[in-house]
């Protein structure tokens, strides 16, 4: 929970703001100290529509300010705490409030703000506190509710210092000189972006291993972590690998970073950029914060950036500011008469938006600091992304079902799986790349089907109105309280006039006669089945039925197709094994020297796959003295075609007597014959094996079983690896 001693000091900041405002001079505005840029505001203490259809953030982001006081910090920030309400963003918000609140008080000593007249001043001061106090009273209930310590968010997720902080004091002259003494006795060679060691570089240094000291070495730290990432993909495509310090300027290395401009993630894209580059941004998942596909859309991107400008400095800038600006400053460079057109146009040379000015020198900065921690006395203690397996799934399902099953904290697989924005797996996506903790893989496929799926076929979004609550909400549409606080991730029942909930839509079932579906074994299709019809009228996956019934993706159901609606017994096709060990009843076998899953399954003539399920083999590996279950199994053999004549079968007789020393082996080779003509040639694709994928992942893809993609590759077993070629057969 939010930590009460801060609440205090908090509380105590704002009545001293307060009282500081009521001993301000209290004298009306004057129509002509009223500078140009609209009305003052008036909080009233600020106010819901009168409907309810509006949230306080949706009515407070209306009200206006003079263009004086609106360049003001304390109101800037203000503003992001009201965009981050109306997101519902409610950590976010509270630390965009506390920095506005802080802003309010050290403006009142700064004479950059006292270009007002002191009567439009004064009502500012007086009204700013109010606002504040009102906006809080909006989200400290929603903070509660969520159960979250605000000081890990802010640890975790937000991170402000890094470009945000602009107006820090500069360094005076002995400090600059202690800077450039240590500068001259390095070699810039050794650094991959071309760095000028000029005032401005050396004033982020300043910056950076002071008044953001803390920021600085929080982001090394966690740089330490994502290294061999960020370094892998920049070798790959052949960029300078400082380039890494961008996004230690962008995000402080913080996956759930959150800016002002509604960038996101450790190289802050905007939602529009994002999208732009692969990065899906939606109500369900942020794409963004996924730290792999993140990288390679910022390095596509920068790469793109410097095709274009031939300079990585203009390309850093251009990924700041937007390639439309400063392109069009280096054309009205070129242009200007007092340019010498011989010259190329460098970063240094533009005038560019004031952020931009220090976004660039304050990389090369973090580049210097980063090379050189120990001069900075910087601590750098190495950190590591934590293991995971992967596993591909096809349903959507709450979080809290998957912790239950794997039986870890939900928090885990939230810290895991960034990018998921709600509570559940995206139920819009096909398929889901999911992150487990190391070791769980097995524990997840084996209770995959013990799992509570969200059997809804669409959403709605539902805004709420004054005197409304969940309990009318829920009964208006059908659903329990209880779903509609999953849907919306929710603790408790509070909710307020404008916000908006997502509102699931369950599927009705269609009417049958006779067996209960839930009884029912196989279904005969009717005329307009598909697969999506029959999944829905026994209440199961798609994916389910499609994998019963060994469908391909596509599949297209025909009237009279007796289908799967349960999972059927595995019934596997393999050649005919030579004599097995006998086993008494109830004895098992003891592994030797030299033994393999693969071997005792031949041995024994069972399949690969259902030897490994009855022993745990995913998980366990095979040891001298283990003792293992060998399943029963009932051999399925395959019959030989039939003969063109009698005359034909004669001569078949013959020869077969006439050989009779090799029976054995004659019957194989007629029975592969015969099982070749049979058979229809198949479509065969390559699959190439992705890391974090398993047998079950792919052959949930292709709709096959495990042990056809062993029997068409030959496996010994289930074991492969990234960038084996497996062949598919449709």
């Amino acid at each position: 929970m939010i930590c009460l001693s801060r609440h205090i000091v908090v509380l105590g900041t704002f009545l001293s703001a307060i009282l500081l405002a009521a001993c301000a001079p209290a004298q009306a505005p004057v129509a002509n100290d009223v500078p140009s840029g609209g009305p003052v505001g008036k909080p009233d203490s600020l106010v819901y529509s009168e409907d309810g259809s509006e949230s306080f953030a949706q009515v407070a982001l209306r009200e206006k300010v003079h263009d004086s006081l609106a360049v003001r910090p304390s109101w800037t920030y203000y503003q992001y705490a009201l965009e981050a309400m109306d997101n519902q963003e409610w950590l976010l918000a509270r630390h965009y409030l506390d920095e506005s609140l802080r802003q309010f008080i050290a403006e009142k000593h700064g004479t950059l703000y006292h270009n007002v007249p002191e009567s439009v001043d004064s009502i500012y001061r007086a009204q700013m506190p109010l606002r504040i106090v009102d906006a809080l009273d909006e989200v400290y209930p929603n903070i509660s509710e969520i159960g979250v310590d605000a000081g890990v968010f802010e640890q975790n997720e937000v991170s402000i210092e890094g470009v945000d902080a602009l107006d820090e004091g500069a360094a005076d002259s002995a400090a600059l000189q202690v800077i450039e003494n240590f500068l001259d006795t390095i070699d810039v060679a050794q650094f991959t972006l071309p760095v000028v060691f000029n005032e401005r570089v050396m004033q982020e240094i300043f910056y950076m291993s002071g008044g953001a000291r803390s920021f600085t070495e929080g982001s090394l730290n966690r740089k330490t972590a994502y290294d061999s990432l960020v370094y892998s993909k920049l070798d790959e495509m052949g960029m300078p690998r400082d380039l890494i310090y961008l996004a230690l300027v962008e995000s402080g290395f913080k996956l759930k970073a959150y800016s002002r401009a509604k960038a996101s993630g450790m190289w802050q894209f905007i939602p529009e950029t994002g999208k732009r580059y692969g990065l899906a941004v939606d109500y369900w998942v942020d794409m963004r914060r996924n730290p792999e596909m993140a990288t390679t859309a910022a390095l596509k991107y920068l790469s793109r950036l410097y095709n274009e400008f031939n300079d990585w400095l203009l390309a850093m800038a251009a990924y700041n500011c937007g390639e439309g600006r400063v392109r069009r400053l280096v054309k009205e460079k070129m242009a200007d008469s007092t340019w010498d057109t011989t010259q190329v146009v460098t970063y240094w040379d533009l005038e560019l938006p004031k952020e931009t000015m220090r976004y660039v020198p304050r990389i090369l900065a973090a580049m210097v600091i980063g090379h050189y921690p120990e001069q900075y006395d910087m601590k750098i203690n190495r950190q590591y992304r934590p293991d995971f397996d992967t596993v591909t799934v096809f349903d959507s399902f709450p979080l809290e079902e998957v912790a239950k099953v794997l039986k870890v904290p939900e928090d885990t697989l939230r810290s895991l799986n960034m990018e998921l924005v709600k509570w559940c797996t995206p139920p819009n996506r096909d398929s889901y790349l999911l992150r487990l903790p190391v070791g769980t893989r097995s524990a997840f496929v084996d209770g995959y089907d013990k799992m509570e799926k969200n059997n809804f076929s669409s959403w709605h979004h539902h805004k709420v109105k004054r005197g409304e609550s969940l309990g009318v909400i829920s009964r208006q549409y059908g659903i329990s309280v209880k779903e509609l606080q999953q849907a919306n991730d929710m603790k408790g029942t509070r909710i307020r006039a404008g916000q908006t909930l997502l509102i699931p839509i369950k599927v009705t079932p269609k009417k049958s006669t006779g067996k209960k579906p839930a009884k029912v074994k196989t279904y005969v299709a009717k005329l307009g089945d598909n697969v999506a019809t029959v999944a829905r009228l026994f209440g199961v996956s798609q994916e389910s039925i499609r994998v019963w019934n060994s469908m391909k993706d596509g599949h297209v159901v025909n009237p009279g197709d007796t289908l799967f609606v349960s999972k059927p017994e595995l019934k596997p096709v393999v050649p005919q094994a030579s004599s097995a060990p006998k086993l008494g009843k109830g004895e098992r076998y003891v592994v030797g020297e030299g033994d393999t899953y693969a071997e005792i399954a031949k041995k024994f003539g069972v399949p690969v796959v259902m030897l490994l399920e009855a022993n745990g083999g995913y998980s366990h590996r095979l040891s001298v003295g283990d003792s293992l279950v060998i399943p029963e199994f009932t051999q399925t053999v395959v019959k030989n075609a039939p003969k063109s004549s009698e005359k034909q079968a004669k001569a078949d007789k013959s020869s077969s007597e006439k050989s009779s020393a090799k029976p054995a082996k004659t019957a194989d080779k007629q029975a592969g014959s015969a099982s070749a003509k049979s058979e229809k040639p198949a479509k065969e694709r390559v699959h190439v094996v992705k890391k974090g994928e398993g047998l079950w992942d792919i052959s949930r893809q292709y709709g096959v079983t495990i042990e056809d993609i062993v029997r068409w590759n030959n496996l010994k077993d289930t074991k492969i690896r990234i960038g084996d070629k497996l062949i598919i057969r449709k």
